[in-house]
C-alpha cells in the first residue's frame, strides 16, 4: 500500500497564499526535494510544512511523491504537471523566477 503523508496529519486550518507561492516556487526552482529540505528552504516548521504538502497533494494535485523501493517511505516530492502549470500561469506570468525572487526576497529562506 502506498503511503504518502501520514493520514493522521491534521488538515490545514487556514491557507496563506504567500506560503503556497513560496513553496511552489521552491519546488519550481529546485525540482525534487525531500521533506526536510522543503521545510528548511521554506522556513516553515515541520508540522506546518507537512500540512501544506498534504493539501497540495489531496486537494490541489500540485505535487507528486517518489517512493522508496519498498514503497513505505516518501523518497522525494516534486511538482506535478498541474503544479508546474499553476506556477507558470499564476505566479510567473510576465515575470521570470529571478524577478519574482528580487521583488519578494522575504519569501525565500
Amino acid at each position: 500500500m502506498k503511503q504518502t503523508i501520514n493520514p493522521d496529519t491534521k488538515e490545514i486550518d487556514m491557507i496563506s497564499w504567500h506560503v503556497v507561492e513560496r513553496l511552489l516556487l521552491i519546488f519550481y526552482e529546485h525540482g525534487s526535494l525531500k521533506k526536510s529540505q522543503i521545510t528548511s528552504k521554506s522556513g516553515l516548521n515541520y508540522t506546518s510544512c507537512i500540512r501544506y504538502l498534504k493539501w497540495f497533494y489531496t486537494k490541489m494535485g500540485f505535487v507528486e511523491f517518489e517512493f522508496s523501493v519498498d514503497l513505505k517511505q516518501v523518497k522525494s516530492i516534486h511538482l506535478s504537471p498541474e503544479g508546474i502549470l499553476f506556477c507558470k500561469k499564476r505566479i510567473l506570468v510576465n515575470e521570470t523566477l529571478d524577478s519574482v525572487k528580487m521583488q519578494k526576497a522575504h519569501l525565500f529562506a
